[in-house]
């Protein structure tokens, strides 16, 4: 029961109506609108409200009678007739039935000031996701990247409320929700950039959907960094059907094939078998595979139980980037990695969801969920030779990643009771995550050699007179021991908050949260949320003139098990001992028994180790922003938002016993002052870094008819930091605030798509997406202070600097070999390519079959526009579709070299991954077939 509908009458001048919306199967609806019409003329006007996040909501209204309609999008319009006294309650529960196309309605929501009730957040029902490609891979990275997430802060996804899931097929998808309640204490993520997905359930017919949707090769425009390549084609088989299972149940069931025949790209400016530079392609076929089931069970009248049981396998093979997940987009080849570094990945992600929602009474709401993950994944690769890095030239031998074996299970229990009381709406809860990751990895098992250039790496090459090679690397590393490990690790957060409407247009929202997680040292984690929202010149007869939302919180991310996994196996040094040689008098190219001897003395020396920091924090942001929200009539919703984040304790890797800063002599290995003595490298995940973000978007919703559905989203984000990440090193072991800069992410976006219903029943659905330019890293390619880590930049050169280390480039003169006292550039200095993107989608309907009879029965009632609803339509229809995907042909370049020694610094060498992230063509055309009853 949502306290922000409850209008300002007192119980002895009004009477009460309490209702829950939900589906056929009985789950909850939130988010449906409901309108209230009077019978008799009166000056009294009840603004439009919507269901909460249980499906509940609340009229107080004068007594009479009244007509009140429930919609949403996708189910018939609900209408029925109430009569309310003076100082009593009564109930409504509202059974929304699955509608076809002809007998959907639209009706605009009233200015809620409920949390939940955001117009900020972008809600893509079943015409706005119609905008979106119908390649699921396109499509889920299309998602992504309209909520804003990075690779430092990627965004979260929420599958019918639980975390930790993967996206479903888009056919299967109800309702997917971006920034909804942002400062919510039930969630552990701000929202804006929480990705909220609500699976479809089963309706009261049965229901069916067949989809075909491919493309080929001879279609698409050719890929400008390659000539001629392989043949390659996309085939996507969708399916599903759904209807009920006697009275109370209903059933939901869908699958999906997906083979994905791409090619990987590679642009390398050496190899290890030739100085020439080479462009070619491989074939790296990608083949996925989903099937789900839901099952929604009405136990009683006030109480639901929901089932969804979902089965993922895919397959990658000879592929150069990290393997897909979740439908898996295409395999795209990382520039200058050679054939030899291919490997093959399979992997199966079952999912098991169970959720119970009952209503005790008419103002409580309870909801128990559990949730179990079982992941099993296996990546070996093609070779086990030595991994050979070239600065800036090629990556050669073996993958350094070598054998991946990796079995996860994940288990959620969520707990949530609301409570409707007066003007206050209480919410308290609890979700308790645990995670198993038992796996096999023998990463750099195979040894790396890392050289600084290819003249270097020529020389050291080994010969049938030296096997063993010649000095020339930077560095060896390599990895022993045991391969396996195990870590089990949990995670409580607990909540509650108090949801007040302290006047008709005013709500204010107070809740804390508090979090703890095992296996790290900080166990306390409280986070305060505070929210409020005002309706500015909101009255019975007027709407406002403007909705105003402002708050604060405190959100914590959650460390790694990964992360967990490799302290385990390398705090010590004795279950995987790693180590690192500086300038190895050795190189062993295609197999490491030739140097078996030099190889052994590392044992006698001190590995590297990498543990947790005892003063590890969890990472946090403090958040607060304003939103204002404005109704444009009846057409839709525009909003404009100001976000700040200042985030602290973010995660970083050090090197503690690094060389202290000015004693290592670049070029003798050993040298320079450690503070803890010795030679031994110690890793440490840390959180001393942090970031501070600036973000102003605006986003509208406009239906400014019946046949023309619009969405568009723009944000500029400016943010600031020194960390990339857990596992990222900085640049200064000893001043961190040394990478303190911008990110390598582009600060402007805009997407904007429509669903428009032309004459003779064709429907258009374009997208555009615009990226303002992307910064790149510049690194020299060499580790100038002895931490191991080759991310060290160059600096702007002076007159001073040696010609033989001064660079002449587009982005400016540097030195890569810094003299005391020069200016080292900052982290991401360089600027990317614009990225440029349309899609365009045509689709026609043919509806066919028998008109259904007219069932007897009391004549239809006006809905709220005051049309009687059409006919029901034909029950079968087949659509054709054909989807252009880069419409335009607009060449979008991936992140340029960014090593300054490399000879191709500063070219992208491949096209951006763009939406599919498809390295084959750069403009594709598809066509779909689909069928429904």
């Amino acid at each position: 029961m949502a306290p922000s509908a409850i209008h300002a009458q007192t119980p002895s001048q009004a009477g009460i109506i309490t209702g829950l919306v939900a589906d056929p199967s009985g789950a909850v609806i939130p988010g449906a609108i409901i309108h209230v019409e009077t019978h008799k003329p009166s000056k009294f006007n009840q603004p439009n409200i919507t269901s909460d996040a249980t499906g509940h909501f609340a009229l107080t209204l004068p007594p009479g009678t009244y007509d009140i309609t429930i919609v949403f999008e996708g189910f018939t319009p609900f209408v029925a007739t109430v009569t309310t006294h003076a100082g009593t309650a009564s109930h409504l529960n509202a059974a929304l039935n699955i509608a076809t196309d002809s007998e959907q309605v639209n009706v605009t929501a009233g200015n809620s000031t409920s949390a939940a009730d955001n117009k900020s957040a972008l809600v893509l029902g079943t015409a706005e996701l119609a905008t979106f490609s119908d390649d699921d891979a396109t499509f889920q990275q299309q998602i992504q990247a309209i909520a804003g997430g990075d690779p430092t802060q990627p965004s979260s996804v929420y599958v019918d409320g639980f975390s930790g899931g993967q996206m479903p097929p888009k056919d299967s998808i109800r309702e997917i929700r971006i920034n909804q309640n942002p400062y919510s204490a039930q969630f552990q993520d701000l929202g804006f950039g929480r990705i909220e997905v609500f699976t479809k359930p089963g309706s009261d017919k049965l229901h069916g959907h067949f989809m075909a949707f491919s493309n080929d090769s001879a279609l698409n425009t050719q890929n400008p960094f390659v000539g001629s390549q392989p043949p390659y084609y996309m085939l996507v088989l969708r399916a599903n059907l759904n209807g009920p299972i006697g009275k109370k149940t209903s059933f939901f069931v869908s699958g999906f094939y997906n083979d994905q025949q791409n090619n990987s790209v590679i642009n390398a400016a050496a190899t290890q078998a030739s100085a020439a530079p080479l462009i070619t392609t491989i074939s790296s076929p990608t083949l996925s595979s989903d099937f789900t089931l839901r099952l929604d069970r009405q136990i009683t009248p006030n109480n639901v139980l929901t089932a969804r049981y979902e089965m993922n396998h895919s397959t990658l093979t000879d592929g150069l980037a990290p393997p897909p997940s979740n439908n898996g987009p295409s395999a795209s080849a990382l520039p200058q990695t050679l054939q030899s570094e291919a490997f093959n990945n399979a992997s199966t992600t079952q999912t098991l969801q169970l959720s119970d929602s009952q209503n005790i009474g008419k103002n409580m709401v309870v909801e128990t969920r559990f949730q179990y993950i079982r992941s099993r994944s296996n990546q070996d690769p093609l070779s086990n030779a030595p991994t050979v890095i070239v600065e800036g030239y090629f990556n050669g031998g073996g993958n350094s990643s070598q054998a991946l074996h990796d079995n996860t299970d994940r288990t959620e229990f969520q707990e949530y009771v609301s409570i409707a009381h007066g003007q206050h709406f209480f919410r308290v809860g609890g979700r308790y995550r645990t995670i198993r990751d038992a796996n096999l990895n023998t990463a750099n098992y195979n040894g790396v050699f890392t050289f600084p250039d290819y003249a270097t790496y020529a020389a050291a090459k080994p010969t049938p007179a030296n096997p063993t090679g010649s000095a020339g690397a930077t560095q060896f590393n390599i990895t022993t021991g045991q391969s396996s490990a195990v870590v089990l690790t949990g995670d409580l957060g607990l909540y509650a908050d108090d949801e007040w409407k302290a006047r008709k247009n005013l709500t204010l929202d107070f809740g804390v949260r508090v979090e703890s997680q095992s296996a790290i040292p900080d166990h306390f984690d409280p986070a305060p949320r505070i929210g409020i929202s005002w309706a500015v010149g909101q009255t019975d007869k007027h709407p406002p003139i403007v909705t105003l939302r402002s708050g604060f919180g405190i959100f914590y991310d959650r460390f790694s098990s990964g992360n967990i996994l490799t302290a385990i196996r390398q705090q010590s040094g004795n279950i995987q001992p790693s180590y690192y040689q500086v300038n190895p008098s050795f190189f062993c190219e295609t197999s490491l028994s030739a140097c078996s001897g030099s190889i052994a003395t590392l044992s006698a020396t001190p590995p590297t180790l990498y543990n947790i920091s005892p003063h590890l924090r969890s990472e946090y942001f403090l958040g607060t922003g304003l939103t204002a929200e404005r109704t444009i009539g009846k057409i839709g919703t525009v909003t404009i938002n100001y976000l700040h984040l200042q985030a602290d304790h973010q995660w970083i890797s050090l090197n503690i016993n690094a060389p202290l800063p000015g004693t290592f002599v670049y070029g003798v290995p050993n040298s320079g002052i450690r503070p803890l003595g010795g030679t031994q490298n110690i890793y440490q995940f840390s959180s001393n870094a942090s970031s501070t973000t600036d973000m102003a978007f605006a986003n509208a919703q406009l239906h400014p008819t019946k046949k023309i559905n619009l969405w568009a989203f723009m944000g500029d984000r400016f943010k600031r930091g020194d960390s990339g990440g857990a596992t990222s090193f900085p640049t200064n072991q000893y001043h961190i605030a040394d990478d303190y800069g911008r990110s390598a992410a582009s600060t402007f976006r805009l997407f904007t798509g429509a669903d428009v219903t032309l004459p003779l029943g064709i429907v258009v659905d374009p997208f555009v997406a615009y990226f303002s330019r992307q910064p790149f890293n510049i690194t020299t390619g060499t580790d100038l202070n002895g931490d191991t880590q080759y991310n060290d930049r160059p600096s702007f050169a002076t007159a001073a600097s040696p010609s033989a280390s001064v660079y002449k480039t587009a982005f400016g003169t540097f030195n890569a070999l810094p003299l005391p006292g020069e200016k080292i550039i900052p982290i991401n200095y360089g600027n990317g390519p614009r990225f440029f993107y349309t899609e365009l989608d045509l689709r026609k309907q043919f509806r066919f079959g028998p008109l259904p009879a007219t069932p007897p029965g009391p004549a239809a009632k006006p809905g709220p526009n005051g049309k009687l609803p059409p006919p029901p339509p034909r029950p079968y229809s087949l659509s054709f579709s054909a989807e252009a995907d880069n419409l335009f042909n607009h060449t979008n370049l991936a992140a340029p070299v960014g090593v300054l020694t490399s000879p191709q610094f500063g070219q992208s060498l491949n096209l951006g991954g763009g939406f599919g992230g498809n390295p084959n063509a750069n403009r594709r055309i598809s066509f779909g077939a689909f069928f429904d009853f």
